[in-house]
């Protein structure tokens, strides 16, 4: 008997991480085809870019493929993945995302990496889907249901109404997680989506109980925060500009920023501190605005490292960047990438 492999699926705390990684964990554990054709223990485990570096406490022997997922670049990433293969005995990496800062430095990672998927135009959970099918794998179907209203969230659309159950199931899921960070908890949901049985067993009430919890409590502060913010916002052209530095130092900038723009039924910049040494503007602009406006004033120097999405993009600014600067930078942005 072949000795089997040992992989190490780590994915994102939200929607897209969450369901790549089960579907990994499906087609390794359950399936044996991908992505090595071999029998394999496969070990889960969250991951985010401020938590990357304790990925390497979880290497306990050496594994023969390590699967990022949904994971954008950090500067130290490439050191990262550079000492899992030269100290830690892992022969095989595979990377697989689709946020801004890793195409940027798809090069670099492409020196380091087995195997790298990266596209901006679709989800992770998109661009595993698309892999397996090259590939002529099926999921089962509740899996495949999830992954489909992944990409539905990802792309904003209408969600059809077969979808819409596991949508929402979806979305209370993901604000969940990325709320407690609860490792546990996220292997639990990861297992269960993977489970293939028709009727799988459901996550347990206690378990149910706790995310509704986590989500009304994380909906009514975001609701509250962002209605307060609301009417400090100073219109630069068809955008609005928030600046939330004294008021907002937790995670959530991006949901705060997604709130604000619907409140205000606008495009939104919001700017937040973290307890790092720089700020933080996200940019909510819908058709790749948030991108553009990002790369202008990153361009200008006002900003640097352009994470996020399209349509929603995160700058890096000066921890103490005065208020009239980000203003006429946006005024100037918004007219050059009219």
């Amino acid at each position: 008997m072949e000795k089997p492999k040992r992989v190490l699926v780590a994915g994102d705390w939200d929607a897209d991480g969450i369901v790549s990684a089960a579907l990994l964990v499906y087609t390794q554990e359950k399936l044996s085809l991908y992505p090595l054709k071999s029998v394999s223990i496969v070990d889960r485990v969250p991951v985010d870019p401020d938590r990357l570096r304790y990925v390497l406490n979880s290497i306990s022997a050496p594994y023969d493929l390590v699967v990022f997922l949904d994971l954008p670049y950090v500067p130290y990433t490439g050191n990262v993945l550079k000492m899992m293969k030269q100290h830690f005995g892992v022969r095989k990496i595979m990377y697989v995302d689709h946020h801004l800062s890793t195409l940027q430095h798809e090069e670099e990672l492409r020196q380091i990496v087995d195997v790298l998927l990266v596209d901006h135009r679709q989800p992770t959970v998109g661009l595993l889907m698309d892999e397996l099918s090259k590939n002529g794998i099926r999921v089962h179907k509740r899996l495949e249901s999830f992954a489909m209203a992944v990409r539905y969230m990802d792309a904003g659309k209408r969600v059809p109404p077969e979808y819409m159950k596991i949508f929402e199931i979806t979305k209370m899921i993901s604000k969940a997680l990325t709320a407690v960070r609860d490792d546990e908890l996220w292997v639990k949901i990861v297992n269960w989506l993977a489970d293939p049985t028709p009727l799988p067993m459901p996550l347990d009430e206690q378990v149910m109980a706790r995310v509704k919890e986590v989500i009304d409590k994380r909906d009514s502060e975001l609701r509250e925060m962002a209605m307060s913010l609301a009417i400090e916002a100073v219109r630069v052209g068809d955008l609005r500009f928030i600046d939330a530095r004294k008021k907002w130092k937790k995670r959530g900038a991006t949901a705060l920023a997604s709130k604000l723009a619907s409140i205000l039924r606008a495009p939104v910049a919001l700017l937040v501190d973290t307890n790092k040494n720089h700020s933080l503007l996200v940019i909510k602009a819908s058709r790749g605005r948030a991108y553009r406006i990002a790369k202008y004033l990153v361009g200008e120097g006002v900003a640097y490292d352009i994470a996020g999405h399209p349509n929603l993009a995160i700058v890096r600014v000066e921890k103490e960047i005065d208020k009239k600067t980000i203003l006429d930078a946006l005024q100037q942005a918004l007219f050059y990438t009219a």
